[in-house]
C-alpha cells in the first residue's frame, strides 16, 4: 500500500534527523580522537558538552591515540630586594622517578591547573602565596616568576636512547608581590 504524502514527509523528516544525528555523533568521535590538530580542537569546542554527557570525554592522553611524549613540572623563582634571584618551593615540583602517589594528591592537581596559561587568577594567587610564605621565613620577595618545565620522552621505538635533548620552558607568569 503506498504511503500518503504526510506519512512520506514524516518518514523523510525522521530519516534526515537520524542522518544528522549520526553525522554529528561521528564528527564528535573524530574530534575526540584528533584533539591535537587545530581542526579537531575547533570541532571539540562545539562537541564537548555532548562528549561529557555520553561519558566519552577523553582528556587523559595516556591511553589515547596520541599519548603525551613528555613530563612537566612547575618551577618558581623570586627576585629579592637586593636583586638576587632565588629558587622558590612549589607545591610538588619534579617527582622522583620511583614514586607515583604524588599524582593523586590535591596539591599536584592544583599545580597541574597552574599549567594553563589562561589561568591568570590562579597564577597571581599562587605567586602571592609564595611571597607571603617567603616573608614569613624572613626573605622579602619583590616579584615571582612561574614557569612550566617540560622534559621530552623518547618514543617507544627509541628505547635505547639514554639522553633526550630538549627541555622546553613555558613561561606562565611574572607577578609582583603586594
Amino acid at each position: 500500500m503506498p504511503t500518503s504524502p504526510p506519512e512520506a514527509s514524516a518518514a523523510s523528516w525522521r530519516r534526515g534527523a537520524l542522518s544528522a544525528f549520526l553525522l554529528f555523533h561521528l564528527l564528535t568521535m573524530g574530534a575526540s580522537l584528533g584533539k591535537k590538530p587545530e581542526l579537531g580542537a575547533a570541532i571539540r569546542v562545539v562537541t564537548a558538552p555532548y562528549e561529557r554527557g555520553l561519558g566519552i570525554w577523553q582528556s587523559w592522553g595516556m591511553f589515547g591515540p596520541n599519548p603525551p611524549m613528555g613530563t612537566s613540572w612547575m618551577k618558581a623563582e623570586g627576585t629579592t630586594i637586593d636583586g638576587a634571584v632565588v629558587a622558590l618551593p612549589v607545591l610538588v615540583g619534579e617527582l622522583p622517578t620511583d614514586r607515583v602517589e604524588g599524582i593523586y594528591s590535591r596539591s599536584f592537581k592544583v599545580e597541574r591547573n597552574l599549567f594553563d596559561k589562561k589561568n591568570k587568577a590562579l597564577h597571581k594567587h599562587f605567586a602571592h602565596y609564595l611571597c607571603r610564605t617567603q616573608a614569613e621565613a624572613g626573605v622579602e620577595i619583590l616579584s615571582v616568576r612561574l614557569w612550566k618545565e617540560r622534559h621530552m620522552t623518547p618514543r617507544p621505538q627509541r628505547r635505547r636512547v639514554t639522553r633526550v635533548d630538549g627541555v622546553q620552558v613555558h613561561e606562565l607568569a611574572k607577578v609582583d608581590c603586594p
